[in-house]
């Protein structure tokens, strides 16, 4: 494969998984967006919607929050671990509520807030789809 700082014939570039295994990976960082936290690693939290089944993501984030507490401390929040959050439908929520920042910038969250959320919310977010099921 030909590297792009040969200069006869035709330009080939490398694949993404090859750039990052030869080492020498471009910035990764754009004007609005910091570096990735480790390296030329990007680091990706992907949460799957579900409806009120958030709780079940919810459940598992507050138990992994709990654990890197253990090592970083008591501010530790999942959003300290990823360079990007995203998600689908009640997994766009998860994240949503890990990473909207408060007045100092920081997690306005915990993971262990999700669960709460959901139950004391349930019916307003995922209302009954016909008269006489909860939806919750």
């Amino acid at each position: 494969m030909r590297r792009p700082e040969q200069s006869n014939g035709p330009l080939t570039l490398q694949n993404p998984a090859r750039r990052a295994l030869s080492g020498r990976v471009p910035s990764l960082a754009t004007p609005k967006s910091p570096p990735p936290a480790y390296g030329s690693i990007v680091t990706v939290l992907s949460i799957d919607g579900g409806g009120v089944r958030g709780i079940i993501p919810g459940t598992i984030l507050a138990f992994l929050e709990e654990k890197l507490q253990e090592f970083d401390g008591p501010d530790a929040r999942i959003s300290d671990y990823f360079d990007v959050m995203a998600g689908t439908s009640t997994g766009g929520l998860v994240t949503a509520m890990l990473t909207a920042p408060n007045a100092d910038g920081r997690p306005l969250f915990a993971a262990k807030d999700i669960n709460r959320f959901y139950l004391q919310h349930c019916p307003n977010i995922f209302p009954p789809v016909r008269k006489g099921l909860s939806g919750c």
